[in-house]
């Protein structure tokens, strides 16, 4: 009978331990919105490190085996098309429009052209 009794007394403590312990621990959410949250927090700060993130935006059109491509610079608003050449690495980006931003107009030869 005092195996039994310790048995007993032994089990209702080691049962008090863990809900102690799990009633101080916070609880933490693992539902897919704090994962999101999470990593879209992630992204920011990594984002946020980079000067150059979410600065350019690409547009494609594609009609009957035509394809054009174009870049806007969002720091300066300077459109750009692609010349495409008979392979990738003779394609290169030309200025196709002047951004916003008031630039004094260079010369012929210092018109800028962007390779792949």
């Amino acid at each position: 009978m005092k195996r039994y009794a310790w048995g007993l007394l032994t089990g209702a403590l080691l049962i008090a331990c863990f809900m102690v312990v799990t009633a101080t621990a916070s609880p933490q959410d693992d539902s897919i919105k704090v994962y999101l949250g999470q990593l879209e927090q992630f992204l920011r700060d990594e984002m946020s490190r980079s000067t150059t993130a979410g600065r350019f935006q690409l547009q494609s059109f594609n009609i009957d085996r035509t394809h054009w491509h174009y870049m806007m610079d969002t720091a300066t608003g300077k459109l750009y098309r692609m010349e495409l050449g008979r392979t990738p690495d003779r394609s290169q980006w030309t200025v196709m429009a002047q951004g916003l931003i008031e630039e004094p107009p260079q010369a012929e030869a210092e018109t800028e052209k962007v390779e792949n």
